[in-house]
């Protein structure tokens, strides 16, 4: 977990490549093309199945958290039990050393800092990251928390305004967040309206996303929400920018919004939103627990921007979709996973814990870039080719939206929403697998 609670007496390490001291020189991490590839001059590999001892001590004090341990060369994921008596409930994180030990005495070591909150009076919800798995654990009405997968919309005030039943509406077509769009002006709410939404979101079961893409680079305001709705039981995680990389926001705010907000409230994830594939992607990432990709490849014309007039290549031009591919041989469908697979080996090649990954699939009618609407069966194909690629939660663009996708993704909530899929799918660890079908293309055949 990204941090436990007073009162919890039992946590876990996670062991995993990308901290501490490599194994062989740093490796040359630079801008190839449309990634980050890694040069390393590692030119020996250890023997796989050498066990290395592992201790895990308490980095200021030297007291053992855990005195002896194994772990083979190359592993990782691997999950280490611990207990939680000797540390005491703070804000302040309790830095944590781990030796890693060959045979011949050579020792590796890593740094990572552990979060041992005190414990909030209930009814306040805590909301935290599974961090080997990416799902969110979320405590509510009593002392034990339970996984939630988020499948929702990005759903617009002005609708739900207008007629007091649509919130309940969007409630029984089975989605489980509300995140309500804000205007441009002021705070982005008007707040009385907005505690009588999220009042009754919480009567009808549903987690709060708050949005606050227009404020989150003004204290001030972000102060005066985070404030106001800590508190609440259904309150799921922040949402700060939204395409800081689009919009070119400076590339320190999301970050600087990020620590402010943590002082503010450590118990709820913070999410953002990015555009471009790869723009900024370290700086930006760092402002976020977790990352959400919004990869529009439907109905839009991914050499040639129809509406600047302009192509569109790595370098230059906006077409809807950043350095997105579509062809006869390529479906536009395969720049999905494509995305998410990528930011992921952009976390790791920099070197960076593995934050958990939402798609934001297509969900809305044709408009400037995209010529057509996606069909529900395609908007639920995206849907279900991140689940495949390792995304934790999906949150569409936007409602309402046409009838035939809400009546597509409204049966589809059902399944990722549901008991069978909760106790399943977002507890799951290992490692991706190739899949071949007999007869099909390879590459086109994703489970």
């Amino acid at each position: 977990m990204n941090f436990y609670l007073d009162g919890e007496g039992a946590g876990s390490f996670i062991a995993s490549y990308i901290h501490g001291q490599p194994y062989d020189d740093p490796p040359d991490i630079r801008p190839d093309g449309d990634e980050l590839r890694v040069r390393s001059n590692l030119t020996a590999s250890p023997r796989d199945d050498e066990i290395l001892q592992v201790r895990i001590v308490h980095a200021d004090t030297g007291d053992p958290i855990i005195s002896s341990a194994g772990i083979a060369f190359n592993e990782t994921g691997r999950e280490f039990s611990i207990t939680l008596t000797s540390f005491k409930p703070s804000r302040a994180p309790s830095p944590i050393k781990l030796d890693l030990i060959k045979r011949d005495g050579t020792k590796f070591t890593a740094t990572t800092d552990l979060y041992f909150l005190p414990n909030p009076a209930l009814p306040q919800s805590v909301s935290r990251i599974d961090s080997l798995r990416g799902s969110l654990q979320v405590r509510s009405n009593g002392p034990y928390f339970e996984t939630v997968f988020p499948y929702s919309f990005y759903i617009s005030g002005v609708w739900l305004a207008s007629n007091p039943i649509n919130l309940r509406k969007f409630k029984d077509l089975g989605y489980n967040v509300l995140h309500i769009i804000p205007s441009e002006v002021g705070v982005g709410y008007d707040l009385n309206q907005l505690d009588a939404w999220y009042d009754e979101a919480e009567s009808l079961g549903l987690w709060i996303m708050h949005d606050m893409r227009w404020t989150y680079k003004f204290h001030d305001y972000v102060r005066i929400q985070v404030e106001r709705y800590k508190r609440r039981k259904n309150m799921l995680l922040w949402y700060t920018a939204d395409e800081p990389d689009g919009h070119e926001d400076s590339p320190n705010a999301p970050p600087n919004a990020y620590s402010f907000l943590k002082s503010l409230d450590p118990y709820h994830p913070i999410s953002l939103c990015l555009n471009c594939q790869n723009y900024w992607f370290q700086e930006y990432s760092a402002g976020a627990d977790i990352l959400m990709a919004d990869t529009y490849p439907i109905g839009t014309n991914t050499e040639f921007s129809t509406k600047y007039n302009t192509p569109c290549n790595t370098t230059y031009g906006d077409c809807g979709c950043d350095n997105c591919h579509t062809s006869p041989t390529s479906p536009a469908l395969l720049n999905i996973p494509s995305r998410l697979d990528l930011w992921s080996r952009f976390q790791s090649q920099l070197g960076l814990p593995p934050k958990p990954i939402w798609s934001v699939p297509q969900a809305f009618p044709a408009q400037d870039f995209w010529t057509r609407t996606p069909t529900p069966e395609e908007v639920v194909a995206m849907a279900l080719l991140s689940i495949n690629h390792g995304a934790t939660g999906i949150v569409m663009w936007t409602f309402p939206t046409a009838d035939e996708i809400v009546e597509g993704t409204s049966k589809f909530s059902k399944v990722v929403t549901g008991e069978e899929f909760r106790r399943f799918v977002p507890r799951a660890t290992g490692q991706a697998c190739k899949v071949v079908w007999e007869g099909a293309v390879e590459g086109k055949v994703d489970a």
